[in-house]
């Protein structure tokens, strides 16, 4: 009996040869930072995310989704994380929150966390499909505070600058007034005497509880971050320190070319040092410039909600964000040696929380918000995209009557457990002018979870739309 040619020795060992080949120039691999400020919805993004694609294959709602929609899916399972050293992303403790008989929201990030999926699908274009049939790709998601994301910009400032930077935020009126514990015990240090730890221990607890005041009435930039969010620093010293102002420093005729060995100025600036190369720039380092995707989430909502000064704060601090990224066109020699960032998605979160024919309006309100930093990011060759989410859906949309007329409604449960019916009001396509804000308040609501009874896919707005901009090219 022959052997047919195909069945050859010396063409199976060239067939796995080529299929060796074919995996080194494919991209099996995607590393997605999900990135936003305090309360944008990171951790119940990920959720969904990670929800969403381990339930595709069974009654997850993705129509936009291409693999999915084109049945080359085969299943996705949770991997090990790569990186031991991190806190595994709690997905199932969230999913139990949000299961139970009255639903809560998944715990916010207060860490870094990571989670690992392995996508098995059927390809359906190129060389490699007639090496192999299938493929898997891994997708790693990282999630952190925040809080964190703004010490990036701190890598380029020295502890003067930083100061004057401080200075120029709490020129603001309220800022200045939360501020004023701290500007009593800082104005009685003698920056030329000798280190007094405890002293500069006090007042750095004072400009923490500062900071948490301006965070409570609704301003995020903010830092260092890690006063906020500590993790293992708690009590560090490294996180006493603190900025001073322009004019306490000429008082006192401070040199910082010069400054005496041992001194309150000395040992302020040591910490601040140490904090930007022993913290911050392991950071980002080990973390940030690995990212080849990312997810920027905006809550533009609970800005309008708090007034004209924490939207200013929160456009301001995406800025920020913004520049501490690195972006362009990504290639196998980049993808090796120096990932880029090449796919960002700006999506405003909690679209549920306003009728459907508010959300185009609430897409322009985040792309006017971003409008400075995207231009740069689109000139480096980044592909880019705005829509706005809901990662958990917790609300119905429908129709009510006032005055004999249909408005659009939406129905929930507020955050107390009572059932509601609102029109939640009309969301301005760009900033109002300020004043604006002196006659005239934002009050979108806060909702509960959804009650899930026995369905186990989370329901979304976008979601779908949301994987395949981000995955669907490494899935074909």
């Amino acid at each position: 009996m022959q052997t047919s040619f195909f069945q050859h020795a010396s063409v199976q060992l060239s067939k796995q040869k080529l299929k060796t080949t074919a995996a080194r120039l494919v991209n099996h691999h995607v590393n997605l930072a999900v990135t936003g400020l305090s309360g944008s919805g990171k951790t119940a993004f990920i959720t969904s995310l990670v929800n969403q694609l381990i339930e595709a294959n069974e009654s997850a709602h993705l129509p936009f989704f291409s693999v999915v929609r084109e049945s080359r899916l085969i299943g996705v399972k949770r991997d090990v994380q790569p990186n031991l050293t991190l806190n595994r992303f709690a997905y199932e403790d969230a999913m139990s929150k949000l299961t139970q008989p009255s639903p809560q929201w998944p715990s916010s990030t207060k860490g870094i966390s990571q989670v690992r999926l392995k996508i098995k699908y059927k390809k359906s274009q190129g060389f490699s499909k007639y090496l192999t049939e299938d493929a898997t790709l891994t997708l790693d998601i990282t999630d952190y505070p925040g809080e964190w994301l703004l010490d990036l910009p701190l890598l380029d400032m020295s502890f003067l600058q930083w100061s004057a930077h401080c200075e120029e935020e709490l020129n603001d009126p309220n800022r200045n007034e939360l501020a004023q514990d701290f500007f009593n015990a800082v104005a009685e240090l003698d920056l030329m005497a000798k280190g007094d730890e405890l002293a500069l221990q006090h007042i750095a607890q004072l400009y923490t509880k500062y900071l948490n005041d301006c965070q409570a009435h609704g301003y995020q930039l903010l830092q260092p971050g890690r006063f906020i969010l500590p993790g293992e620093l708690s009590g560090a010293p490294v996180l006493h320190f603190f900025p001073i102002a322009s004019k306490q420093l000429e008082q006192q005729d401070v040199d910082f070319s010069n400054l005496i060995k041992g001194s309150n100025a000395e040992l302020l600036v040591q910490r601040y040092e140490h904090y930007k190369t022993q913290v911050v720039q392991p950071f980002y380092k080990e973390h940030f410039k690995r990212f080849d995707r990312q997810v920027v989430l905006v809550d533009c909502l609970s800005a309008l909600n708090r007034g004209f000064h924490s939207y200013q704060d929160l456009q301001k601090a995406l800025d920020w964000l913004m520049g501490s990224f690195q972006y362009g066109s990504s290639n196998i020699l980049n993808r090796l040696f120096q990932p880029k960032i090449d796919k960002l998605v700006f999506a405003a979160s909690k679209a549920d929380h306003i009728t459907p024919d508010q959300q185009t309006n609430l897409v322009k309100l985040l792309e006017s918000m971003l409008h400075s930093a995207r231009k740069q990011i689109q000139f480096d060759g980044v592909v880019t995209e705005s829509t706005a989410i809901a990662a958990i859906r917790a609300s119905k949309s429908g129709l009510g009557q006032l005055n004999g007329e249909s408005i659009p409604v939406l129905q929930g449960t507020s955050k107390q457990g009572t059932a509601i019916t609102l029109f939640p009001g009309e969301v301005p396509q760009h900033c109002p002018e300020p004043e604006f804000w002196l006659q005239q308040q934002f009050e979108f609501p806060k909702l509960s979870p959804p009650v899930m009874k026995a369905e186990h896919v989370l329901p979304h707005l976008r979601m779908d739309q949301i994987l395949d901009f981000l995955l669907g090219d490494k899935l074909l």
